[in-house]
């Protein structure tokens, strides 16, 4: 769910995920947003040569814009005035609350592509698109850290999306050898997130 559809959608294109529907839900703008990296599939309306690669997987999101009567529902136009833009729940201070969390995008194959070979190369690339496409910085709840999960070794970070939403970045680093599966169940530091929804 989005507070404002169009500022989701330049957000989103970004990382090449570009509108293929426009459509309503209810009394809501609703979109479905493929990842294009290439732009040669139909989408709606102009879009520039995008330069990020999350995979070569097809992957759909769907934006909903939730109607401002009931985003500022009981609330005259002076009030809404005085109440900062609407963001997505802070689900660290929140953490009872149940239901979608995140998503995750692995960007494995655009990371291997580039000279840095790593993630923070990937995002430092990601927030210079920003910068020169929207004049913002990207918004990092994470640094780019190695995990492990299952029999793989990862970076991830975590990025917000336009609403405060988070996304997840992931980039497999080596297969681990043997044949356990290691479990990162027993690593309680999260010192290194910082969760905000500036």
């Amino acid at each position: 769910k989005t507070s404002n559809i169009e500022m989701s959608i330049a957000f989103y294109s970004l990382l090449d995920f570009y509108p293929v529907a426009k459509f309503r839900s209810g009394p809501a703008r609703a979109a479905w947003l493929e990842h294009q990296p290439d732009g040669s599939t139909g989408s709606i309306g102009d879009k520039e040569s995008p330069d990020n690669n999350i995979g070569s997987t097809a992957a759909r999101i769907e934006l909903i814009e939730v109607p401002k009567a009931i985003l500022y529902e009981g609330m005259d136009e002076e009030a809404r005035k005085q109440v900062p833009r609407k963001r997505a729940l802070d689900r660290i201070s929140n953490p009872a609350v149940l239901g979608w969390d995140h998503m995750c995008l692995d960007v494995s194959d655009s990371v291997c592509a580039m000279s840095t070979k790593n993630l923070q190369g990937w995002i430092d690339a990601l927030n210079s698109r920003s910068q020169s496409k929207f004049g913002k910085d990207l918004r990092v709840a994470l640094q780019p850290r190695v995990k492990v999960f299952g029999k793989e070794k990862f970076e991830l970070a975590f990025i917000y999306d336009a609403d405060g939403g988070l996304i997840e970045l992931v980039n497999s680093v080596s297969e681990l050898s043997g044949s356990e599966m290691e479990s990162s169940w027993d690593d309680d530091d999260d010192s290194r997130i910082r969760w905000r929804n500036a």
